[in-house]
């Protein structure tokens, strides 16, 4: 994460121009203003070329985009906003007005908004390329309606939310850069599956991140005994035959996956329980698995050991690290 700028030390008389100027070079240019005296911390954290998040903490200001900005040179680009709290107000096409804390604002940077922050607030943003993104300017447009009927909305939201506390944790590497990916993907989707026009390249958008939709909807749904082809293709309104595929096509199998991830969080749990009788079936059946003696074979097949025999090295390992009292 880079702190952009922190405005607690800096003498109340200088800290409106320097909010100003840091939010007018974040994004696409901009006219800002702010209240004499206003506080601030803008954070930002770069997610690849043409890809950023933006995170504000302020006590009010002003943005807005006029025609006179479209002139510019820069980069064409859209903002997926989450409004974390306070009292925020956008004006921007045919999005909705008022306060909207929780809900996501998308904006499409290359035509004129304005952007009201009139209390202590909290909002963070996606803001991709256009030409990152892979979609047209009128494909975004006609999204910004109906984005939250978008059955990829509630996921994207619980993302975007989640993200700067994932990316802070991750640090640098190929991790974050399959984060970053990932983050692009998904909003990719979530303004494909809103668009009233169906173009070439939103079509293949959507096909393109079906993979990545239903593994994201597996590790949510885990411990749910009927994660099965079938519901998948109906809660992503796709062909079961199309749900093999999008798995087949990374060289994975539906089933080895579920399975997989369910080993994996069943694992974790038992790492963390004492061993104590029945913790084992309670576990099995907790994360889908039709009887414990199922479970432990697969979880031999899968690490060597039997839930049993993992659970109590895994204790004893943990005690043997407690110092002595």
């Amino acid at each position: 994460m880079a702190v952009l700028l922190d405005t607690t030390r800096l003498p109340r008389r200088e800290r409106a121009d320097a909010l100003c100027a840091a939010l007018s070079t974040a994004g696409a240019l901009a006219s800002v203003s702010a209240p004499e005296g206003s506080r601030c911390r803008i954070s930002r954290w770069d997610l690849g070329l043409g890809a950023g998040l933006l995170h504000t903490i302020t006590d009010g200001h002003r943005m807005a985009r006029t025609r006179k900005h479209q002139r510019s040179d820069d980069p064409e680009q859209i903002s997926l906003g989450l409004p974390r709290s306070g009292a925020v107000h956008l004006d921007h096409r045919d999005h909705p007005r008022g306060d909207r804390i929780g809900e996501l604002q998308l904006v499409d940077l290359t035509s004129p908004y304005a952007f009201f922050v009139d209390s202590r607030s909290a909002n963070q943003a996606v803001i991709l390329d256009y030409r990152r993104l892979g979609l047209t300017v009128d494909t975004v447009r006609s999204a910004i309606p109906g984005l939250a009927a978008s059955p990829l909305y509630a996921m994207t939201r619980r993302h975007l939310r989640d993200l700067p506390t994932v990316v802070d944790a991750m640090g640098s590497g190929p991790a974050l850069s399959m984060l970053a990916s990932a983050t692009t993907d998904l909003v990719r989707a979530l303004i494909a599956s809103a668009a009233a026009r169906q173009s070439p390249s939103t079509v293949e958008a959507v096909n393109g991140t079906l993979f990545l939709r239903l593994t994201v909807f597996i590790r949510q749904h885990q411990r749910d005994r009927d994660l099965s082809a079938a519901r998948l293709a109906a809660e992503h309104a796709v062909s079961v035959r199309a749900v093999y595929a999008a798995f087949a096509a990374q060289g994975e199998h539906l089933a080895e996956w579920v399975m997989r991830g369910r080993l994996e969080g069943a694992r974790e749990e038992l790492r963390r329980l004492p061993s104590a009788a029945g913790s084992i079936g309670r576990t099995a059946r907790a994360w889908g698995f039709k009887d414990a003696r199922h479970f432990a074979r697969r979880f031999r097949a899968a690490y060597g050991l039997s839930p049993r025999e993992w659970q109590q090295s895994n204790t004893a390992s943990v005690a043997g690290e407690r110092p002595d009292r």
